[in-house]
């Protein structure tokens, strides 16, 4: 059988080539392949060819090197952006008051060191302000305390009044919360989620348009799940007077800022928005968004609306609110609250019935007077004398009655201990 020279020098080739790297593998990169026997005895051609060969099989494998250790420096970048972030998150919640903040929180030797502004409520604090809460994760945040609506005693999370803070930031920011306690604040999705696990929350959302007006709404229930779940909102029952802008399309769903989408729009809600918000594709509400002065902000040419949104209340994109506050209580709270009002109406209402009762007798009562008089004026006159000896209360029992009255011990006496600012 006959061979052709060029197939069969192939096969050797071929042969050759094999058994060098067989011994490639088997010296375990002892010796150069240049050095072996085989390789001496090859024509300078297929000498140039083998090399040419050997040089491009490292050449790969040098790049697959290179882009699996890119591969694996990503992502231990990523992981310590993370973990960097995550701490000075952790540091920052901590609210070390400076010589600037200090003015801000309030003397602990006068308040009490407490969970909520429920808490305060019940310890006899009545005026709206600043004050420190300490989280179930033991950290402490300043927050705005509402005193004066609905009873009071609501823990504001989210306050805008005037557009001097930038809502417009990435997720970092609003994990950990930005702004100012006293006139605009996100007071962080962490610290939101660490709060809203304490007990069960009623939601409590305040929003005035540019004309004077002030709606509510409220949902029975809140909860954020925590950031492996991307801090997702839990809304429950909405009852108030601004029209159910969230369950329809905001509840069960993740949190969303500038550098992470987590909607189900096949665009980005938050970059369009300019604002960090539980968005869906996008919504009927976002209170985190751009400040519009006035209120107006004209539609742009492909439909997209930005500013502070309630669609459901004024049925318009194009309107932005002019203030809004989110604010938290706890739901027994509430219901106690609502029970006492109640009660309280419908005493008012039974002393006005009575009032007018009494009016109603009274007249009556004059109405017949001249007949009650002429039948009095027919009875005997009294002649029993009277009594000049009745006991009169001197001087010194008065003064003796005065001190006692000022020496009463104060109904707030020893309301706060120091059992709340252990550690």
């Amino acid at each position: 059988m006959l061979f052709n020279m060029g197939d069969l020098l192939q096969v050797l080739t071929t042969l050759v080539w094999v058994t060098m790297l067989n011994e490639l593998v088997l010296s375990q990169h002892s010796y150069s392949v240049c050095e072996t026997m085989h390789y001496r005895t090859l024509t300078i051609k297929l000498q140039n060819e083998h090399q040419c060969m050997i040089l491009e099989k490292l050449q790969r494998d040098f790049d697959k090197e290179k882009t699996e250790m890119r591969r694996l420096y990503t992502q231990m970048s990523e992981a310590i952006n993370k973990f960097h972030a995550s701490i000075i998150r952790n540091v920052q919640s901590m609210n070390i008051p400076s010589q600037n903040t200090a003015k801000a929180v309030p003397t602990l030797l006068d308040v009490p060191l407490v969970r909520d502004c429920g808490e305060l409520l019940m310890n006899g604090i009545t005026q709206s302000g600043v004050y420190p809460i300490r989280l179930p994760n033991r950290n402490i945040v300043n927050v705005w305390c509402d005193m004066e609506t609905e009873s009071g005693g609501w823990t504001v999370l989210q306050r805008r009044l005037d557009g001097s803070v930038n809502f417009a930031r990435g997720w970092d920011d609003y994990a950990s919360g930005f702004g100012n306690v006293n006139t605009e604040y996100w007071l962080g999705n962490e610290n939101l989620h660490w709060l809203s696990t304490l007990k069960n929350y009623t939601l409590r959302i305040d929003l005035w348009d540019w004309e004077g007006n002030r709606v509510y709404a409220m949902y029975d229930t809140f909860q954020i799940e925590s950031e492996k779940n991307k801090y997702k909102l839990r809304l429950g029952k909405y009852s108030g007077t601004a029209g159910d802008a969230m369950t329809p399309y905001h509840d069960n769903m993740e949190f969303s800022t500038l550098d992470e989408d987590n909607d189900e729009w096949s665009m980005h809600c938050a970059k369009k928005d300019q604002s960090g918000w539980w968005f869906r594709a996008c919504g009927f509400a976002s209170l985190n968004g751009l400040y519009i002065e006035n209120g107006v902000v004209a539609m742009t040419p492909d439909g997209l609306i930005k500013g502070i949104i309630w669609f459901q209340w004024k049925n318009d994109y194009a309107y932005s609110m002019k203030r809004t506050e989110m604010k938290l209580k706890p739901s027994l709270q509430v219901k106690l609250d609502r029970q006492r009002m109640e009660q309280a109406s419908r005493k008012t209402k039974e002393s006005i019935i009575t009032t007018t009762t009494d009016k109603t007798d009274t007249q009556e009562n004059d109405n017949t007077t001249p007949t009650l008089v002429e039948i009095d004026q027919t009875q005997p006159e009294i002649t029993e004398p009277i009594d000049t000896n009745t006991e009169q209360i001197t001087e010194e029992q008065t003064t003796i009655s005065s001190i006692s009255d000022m020496t009463t011990p104060s109904y707030y006496e020893s309301v706060y201990d120091d059992d709340y600012y252990d550690g």
